[in-house]
């Protein structure tokens, strides 16, 4: 079942990067879909704890971009709900342990990425970039520990 959970964990975190990148949004389906992949080879009695994680996780992140003006703003995207509502996922599944694993690795990486590619390429450090990437590829790496 680790397999099976690992392979279609993988395709929705792939499938979710593609569509950041592609389109600077992912879609509402891809957390309800990894929500799913979650139950997976569970038990009740780790619901809660897959409920606590994903709070603990996101409750912070929800905080700053509602504190962060402009952080919803359609005409300059930033680390906003779709953000969120995937790492909030990510968490469920993850646990809590791996899933602040998870936001650490991806945000870390995206953060050095951005700002040595900008700085190589001269343009504006605090321009908006897609974050589901790297929160993805955060995610699958802690998922395989």
């Amino acid at each position: 079942m680790a397999v099976i959970k690992c392979i279609i964990f993988a395709l929705l975190l792939l499938y979710a990067a593609i569509s950041d990148i592609r389109k600077r949004e992912v879609s509402d389906a891809v957390p309800v879909m990894i929500g799913i992949t979650a139950l997976i080879g569970i038990t009740p009695a780790e619901l809660p704890g897959m409920f606590i994680a994903a709070a603990v996780i996101t409750i912070p992140q929800l905080m700053i971009a509602i504190r962060r003006p402009g952080s919803y703003d359609a005409a300059n995207p930033s680390y906003g709900g779709g953000d969120i509502k995937f790492m909030a996922a990510c968490a469920f599944l993850l646990g809590l342990g791996r899933g602040f694993l998870a936001i650490i690795i991806g945000l870390s990486a995206g953060l050095l990425v951005t700002v040595i590619s900008r700085l190589i390429e001269r343009r504006k450090i605090n321009e908006a970039f897609p974050v589901v990437p790297y929160l993805a590829a955060g995610s699958l790496i802690a998922f395989l520990i």
